[in-house]
């Protein structure tokens, strides 16, 4: 168990490898860090993180060489190593349409540690016929190693490689608060899980039931899906290359052979039916687990859609008042309909809604609202606040608005620094009225591609130069 008398070095340690050990296994000391001792964690974390990944993580170090950081002194120094988002998916999409899942593999392996990028390598792959058969492969190929996908919405897939580890911990988090927990030896709930859409796959938010099951439900039977089957990554990003197209004009140009236009018909006729479906499935999880508790994770229009639907058929307080609602992402320009938090909590009968900042390339934490309304930043993450043009770093003091940056301290085969597109306010000195010590994020969070009618050009704070040399050395294939 973590002492007072602990070293910054020891503690670090434990928020890099076992954060849940750090708060000794008990939600309330998560959210009662002291501000100050997180700030110097941090720092120790990063510089331990650079210092160990310099110069495993080929594109890093071409960055880094590019850039002359040797070493990091204080937080900012980071910053020109931050990832644009647009890092993983900056493959020629031509190899995906070729199924050159071998170049793919030689790209990923510049973004992960030798001995990942080496099984990365070595994965057969030749037999692989799309997306489906690549993600299964390369689960078994690589088995410490979690590959995920972005929605797609430009038409072009971002590929996230994170190690199993990273999701264990970010889900022994969860079970803090799941689980209610105050020590290591709280009792385990009889916990069941009702999610509103595939039982497996690849998209980010999908690919994490794998990890709810092993860290916080007794077993598999406990987790109950709306769609028991798989996802087909194939199907969405056929789906998002023809939105792209037809929003381009170039529909005409797009080259679908008949089996997958067949296959995507079939999945369009499940979609269109969904609401019925998911209607029919909420009635029968009320039924089947009335008065149990429950965790479900949805985003806030799934969760709200599930309890109209409950609402209208006359049912509420459904769960255990004990269950754990969770929502991630926020509105993000979407006007939410009033009361819809209210409607969530009558239909289940939980006593709270836990809201979070989060999103798929920064899997180690979750920004939580507090009754405030304020997102407080996770210990595990560093955030950052950038220039919107050029990205340079904003000062970390009082009340400032800038582009969102983040860097994940639970990444240990992958470079955890990435540059959103969001535009938010962290209050950096300002104690919140809660009561919890930490920095937050206040009042809106909306993407600059909304602000500016569609565009949003991230600038990486590296110079030009370094930049570019990175991504040409990303996207260079031979040998």
């Amino acid at each position: 168990m973590p002492t007072a008398q602990q070293s910054i070095e020891q503690k670090t340690k434990l928020l890099l490898t076992n954060p849940a050990k750090l708060v000794n296994y008990s939600q309330l000391a998560w959210h009662q860090l002291p501000r100050a001792e997180v700030q110097a964690m941090q720092l120790c974390g990063l510089q331990q993180r650079f210092a160990d990944l310099r110069e495993r993580i080929p594109v890093l170090k071409k960055l880094a060489d590019a850039e002359g950081i040797e070493h990091i002194e204080q937080l900012d120094d980071a910053v020109p190593l931050l990832f644009e988002h647009t890092v993983y998916k900056s493959y020629p999409p031509s190899l995906l349409e070729k199924r050159s899942f071998a170049q793919i593999n030689k790209w990923l392996a510049k973004l992960v540690t030798p001995e990942i990028g080496e099984a990365v390598m070595a994965a057969d792959v030749s037999a692989c016929q799309g997306l489906d058969d690549w993600f299964e492969t390369m689960d078994k190929a690589v088995p410490a190693l979690r590959i995920s996908h972005t929605s797609g919405t430009s038409g072009t897939l971002s590929f996230l490689p994170h190690g199993v580890r990273e999701f264990e911990k970010t889900f022994e988090i969860r079970r803090l608060f799941a689980w209610n927990m105050d020590g290591p030896d709280t009792p385990p709930p009889e916990l069941h899980t009702a999610y509103p859409y595939y039982r497996k796959g690849y998209l980010s938010h999908v690919r994490a039931n794998e990890f709810m099951i092993k860290v916080l439900l007794p077993d598999e039977a406990h987790f109950h899906a709306a769609y028991p089957s798989t996802l087909s990554t194939d199907m969405l990003h056929l789906g998002a290359k023809i939105r792209a197209a037809y929003a381009k004009g170039t529909l005409d140009r797009l080259d679908i052979s008949p089996e997958l236009l067949a296959r995507k018909k079939q999945f369009d006729e499940l979609q269109m039916e969904a609401p019925q479906h998911l209607a029919t499935f909420f009635e029968q999880m009320a039924s089947q687990l009335k008065g149990k508790q429950v965790y479900i994770g949805a985003t806030w229009n799934l969760l709200h859609n599930m309890a109209k639907a409950g609402l209208e058929c006359g049912l509420e307080n459904v769960f255990h008042a004990d269950s754990y609602i969770s929502t991630t992402g926020g509105a993000k320009g979407v006007v939410q309909p009033e009361g819809w938090r209210e409607d969530v909590l009558r239909f289940t009968g939980a006593k709270a809604l836990h809201e979070t900042y989060a999103m798929s390339e920064v899997i180690g934490g979750s920004h939580a609202r507090c009754e405030h309304g304020h997102f407080h930043l996770a210990p595990t993450v560093i955030a950052y606040l950038l220039d919107p043009d050029t990205s340079k770093p904003l000062p970390r003091e009082g009340r400032v608005t800038g582009r969102a940056a983040f860097f994940d301290l639970g990444a240990d085969v992958r470079w955890g620094g990435f540059i959103t597109g969001d535009e938010i306010t962290i209050e950096w000195d300002k104690p919140c009225a809660c009561g919890r010590p930490s920095q937050y994020v206040v009042g809106p969070i909306q993407r600059y591609s909304e602000k500016n009618g569609g565009d949003d050009k991230i600038t990486c704070a590296a110079t030009e130069d370094s930049h570019r040399e990175a991504m040409d050395f990303l996207n260079t294939f031979e040998g």
